[in-house]
Order: C-alpha cells, then structure tokens, then sequence
C-alpha cells in the first residue's frame, strides 16, 4: 500500500482549504464550516468533510462504528439540508439530526474501526479507506476537542499512522490512530 493510505485527510484539509474565503490560510475551523463551504468544496471534499463530521459526532458520543449505508444516507440529507440553509453552519445542522436521530448499529456496511486491525485497513478497497481515514481524522480530533484542522499537521499525522500501521498490522486501527494522531 502507497501513501494513500491517509490521502483523505489531506484532501479533506485540501478541499477546505482551496474552499475557504482565504486561499493562503492554513487552518480552518470546522465548527464554522457553512453550507456555502461545503457546496462550495469539489465532490471528494464533501465525502471527506462528511466523513470527518461523522468521525467528530462518533469520537464525543464514544461510538467506534461507521455505517457506509448510514454514512452515505447522511450526505444525501446535507446536501438536502444545505440547499436552503446556505449560511447555516454544518454542526449546527448535524447537531439538530444527532438530536432527533437514532444511532444505527451493525449491518453489512458497518466498520468498527476499534475492532479493524491496520492489516485489514490496508486491504480495504480504496473507497472505504479514505471515508474511514477522514472518519479517524474527525474521531481523533474529538478525542481533544478540536475542532479546527490544520494542513500541515493532517500531512505528518497521516505519515505517522500509516507508518505505525505499517510496522504493526495487528495493532487496530482506533489505536494507532489514538496514539499516533498529536
């Protein structure tokens, strides 16, 4: 496996920064992300944000699963959401479901990236890593309460994970995202 074993937080990074009002910025502040941003990021951005947002929500609630069926169920209804709510922040939005929602569990679409070990990660077709690498870049940041990305920290964190699962293919990979990911 290649360095893209994390591509999708970078392009998750990437995708925000190119979107955001200040080209040449280096962070970006997630909580602050509107529909506008969001629209406004190219097709792999919005997988990656959304993926990340999920990842975030799942790391405060201590869930360690990602439904793909869910997951993708959950673009369809943002993008809906951000149709006529252009100004309104994203987590506002997620907020507002997370409140009405009932968390899904199981299924054939279902990840538990506490129980995936690095080896199995690597072996996931290309898709579902990079969902799953922004998911772990969102759950890692909730784990300290980030909630702003900064590129040049996602690019030696990807390299820091994918050289830790590289070494140890049975370690899973919520922990070698927990004790790689600073």
């Amino acid at each position: 496996m290649t360095l893209k074993f994390f591509s999708g937080a970078a392009a998750l990074a990437t995708a925000i920064l190119l979107s955001s009002a200040a080209p040449a910025q280096v962070r970006y502040d997630m909580s602050k992300a509107t529909c506008s941003d969001y629209e406004a990021m190219p097709p792999g951005g919005r997988r990656d944000f959304a993926a990340w947002m999920s990842g975030w929500y799942s790391g405060k609630a201590g869930r360690t699963e990602i439904n793909l069926q869910v997951y993708h169920a959950n673009i369809s209804t943002m993008q809906k959401w951000c149709a006529s709510n252009r100004s309104a922040s994203v987590m506002s939005l997620i907020e507002a479901a997370s409140r009405n929602g009932k968390p899904t569990a199981g299924g054939p679409a279902s990840i538990d990236v506490a129980a995936i070990s690095c080896g199995d990660f690597l072996g996931t077709d290309p898709e579902a890593q990079l969902i799953v690498s922004a998911w772990g870049a969102g759950y890692a940041a909730a784990g300290k309460d980030l909630t702003v990305i900064d590129a040049k920290g996602f690019a030696r964190q990807e390299k820091a994970v994918l050289a830790a699962c590289a070494k140890n293919k049975k370690a899973t990979l919520l922990d070698t995202i927990g004790k790689s990911w600073k």
